[in-house]
């Protein structure tokens, strides 16, 4: 493909924004909630430490 011609539709062009805007944005809010899980897991596994600690 040349990428280095614009395409005379400004409808293909804006579909292709789209499409990669909605696949930025999945990608960000897939990493988001994986990394909330994450900081959840760790909390509720220092609360539990701190609820009995090791003797």
């Amino acid at each position: 493909m040349n990428f280095s011609e614009i395409p005379e539709n400004p409808l293909i062009l804006l579909s292709w924004v789209t499409a990669l805007g909605l696949f930025l944005s999945l990608t960000e809010a897939t990493l988001k909630i994986k990394f909330e899980r994450l900081n959840n897991l760790k909390k509720r596994q220092e609360f539990i430490d701190s609820l009995y600690p090791k003797i």
